[in-house]
């Protein structure tokens, strides 16, 4: 295992990000990002949430719910 950091690139709304992460995380980092991407893109298509900001807060708390709901 690696302690040094790579850039690694993720798409979420049709918008680039470049964020730094351990090479054994890369592919999780990859997964999650997809999960985020997904969400968000539901939530964007219902056309009542609008707004990047908004979009993503709904995003995070739908998956902190189904996070719950999984531990219990």
């Amino acid at each position: 295992m690696s302690n040094s950091y790579a850039p690694v690139s993720i798409k979420i709304l049709d918008k680039e990000y470049e964020v730094a992460c351990k090479a054994e995380e890369r592919a999780s980092l990859l997964d999650s990002a997809e999960l985020l991407n997904t969400k968000m893109h539901e939530i964007r298509s219902t056309g009542k949430v609008t707004g990047l900001d908004r979009i993503a807060i709904m995003a995070a708390l739908n998956m902190a719910n189904e996070l719950l709901h999984a531990r219990h």
